[in-house]
This record gives structure tokens, C-alpha cells and sequence, in this order.
């Protein structure tokens, strides 16, 4: 098979799922230096063994083939990589996501399965499943058998779905869609250790990815089920909002 070697920005490390043949692995969404969407997998997480050397915003050099059986335009499987150790800064990740801002209605057209979208937040659905505290193992089983590409689902212990509308394209009716997102989990694990009130609990969630979001320069980064090409929002970033009366007095 073809290989080829790409320098890839990792905009989401998705929450690893449970593989019979290989453990957990985690699947990787990022730019290539040409501006094209990666869809990269599998990489091999070994809870407290096999970290993966990088996060989100850090640069990697993967070698890359054809997946098996993902006919998503941006999807590759990758052979090797590594850690380029220079981290893209919060400015330069807000530049990149700018110039890559579309919309659902816009990526629907072009059969994109990964894309950015800038949203106007409407509201926030919050729904408490479960209070219970789970291991790191058996917490990653309940979000991976929700990802995973077979019929059955099982609850993850919080769900969030967006309601927004696409602020680029003035088609755009509106939008309700879950945010699967580890920085959601870990909130949602780190609440759940002092407190066990669901009202409380999605209170508490709402403050951070409603009430605050609202005040961010908010992107969501977008992706596509494997079966059922429904959208999801995979990733979030957010930055402080830029001062337009300061960045005035140096436009000149």
C-alpha cells in the first residue's frame, strides 16, 4: 500500500475505545501543513502504561496508508509517528481554525466528515445518566461501547447536546447536537466526587459549557458517525475574545 508522511496539528484526541484484538486505541482529527483534515487512527492507549506522548495543539509527523474500511475522504491509518515537541500557540490554533470555519450545511454539501464551525450558542440540553463514579477503565468501556461503530448504545454517565445556529451561512436553521468531548468527562468525573445532586450537578456543567462558552471566541470541531454520517461535535476550542477597541489603535 501507498505511504506517505504528513505534519499533522491534533485539534481532538478522541476518548480511547475498547478493540478485542488490540486494547484501547484512540482515533486522531488534525490539519495536515496543507490545510486538509486528517482523520488518523488507531493509535494504542494503555491507561497508566502507553500514554500517548501528545494532546491536543501538539504537532505530529505520522506515516500514513489507506484505512481498511473507512471510505471517509479525510480518514488514514498510520503506520508510525512522532512527537514533533513544538506545540502550535493559542493565536496561531485561533488563525488556523479561523481560515477553516465553515458550516454543517456547507460540509453536508461537500461530503466532508471533519470540518470547523463557528457557533451562535442558543442553549444547552444537559442530561444526567448516572452519578456513579467509574474506574478510568470501565468509564472508558461506557464512552467507547457509545462510539464504537455497532447498534447498541450505552448511555454515557452526562450527555450534552449544542442547540446553535452556523454564524456564516445564513441557510442555517439551527442545529442540536451532542458534544463528545474528554474535557466534558473529566468535568463531569471531578463534580461528581463531592457532589451527587443531578440538579447541582448540571448546574454546575451548564456554568462552564454554557454560561462561559458564551463568552468565548468558540469553535466546535466537527465529525461524522462511521455508520450513520450523523454529526457530532468531537472537539471545542475557545479563546478569550480579542478587544476590537485595542486591536483598532494598531490598525493602521
Amino acid at each position: 500500500m501507498k505511504q506517505e508522511t504528513e505534519k499533522i496539528v491534533v485539534l481532538v484526541r478522541a476518548t480511547p475505545e475498547e478493540s478485542k484484538r488490540h486494547g484501547y486505541l484512540v482515533c486522531v482529527a488534525g490539519i495536515n501543513e496543507k490545510g486538509e483534515f486528517r482523520r488518523v487512527y488507531p493509535f494504542e492507549f494503555s491507561y497508566g502504561e502507553k500514554l500517548i506522548d501528545f494532546k491536543k495543539k501538539d504537532r505530529i509527523e505520522v506515516v500514513l496508508t489507506e484505512p481498511d474500511n473507512d471510505q471517509r475522504r479525510e480518514s488514514r491509518k498510520q503506520i508510525r509517528y512522532k512527537n514533533l515537541r513544538s506545540p502550535v500557540e493559542d493565536e496561531e490554533l485561533r488563525n488556523l481554525l479561523q481560515l477553516k470555519v465553515s458550516s454543517i450545511e456547507k460540509l453536508t454539501e461537500e461530503n466532508a466528515s471533519l470540518g470547523v464551525v463557528k457557533p451562535e450558542l442558543l442553549d444547552a440540553k444537559i442530561k444526567i445518566n448516572s452519578t456513579e463514579i467509574y474506574d478510568k477503565q470501565q468509564y472508558f468501556n461506557l464512552v467507547g461501547d457509545y462510539l464504537v461503530e455497532k447498534r447498541e448504545k450505552v448511555k454515557m454517565p452526562v450527555e450534552l447536546r449544542y442547540i446553535f445556529r452556523c454564524k456564516n451561512d445564513p441557510r442555517c436553521k439551527g442545529h442540536k447536537i451532542i458534544l463528545l468531548d474528554w474535557e466534558l468527562n473529566e468535568l463531569a468525573r471531578n463534580v461528581m466526587r463531592t457532589d451527587k445532586d443531578p440538579t447541582s450537578i448540571e448546574k454546575k456543567i451548564r456554568s462552564k459549557f454554557y454560561d462561559f462558552m458564551k463568552e468565548r471566541d468558540l469553535y466546535f470541531v466537527m465529525g461524522t458517525h462511521f455508520l450513520f454520517k450523523t454529526w457530532m461535535i468531537i472537539g471545542i476550542f475557545y479563546f478569550k475574545k480579542e478587544d476590537k477597541k485595542q486591536k483598532e489603535l494598531f490598525d493602521f
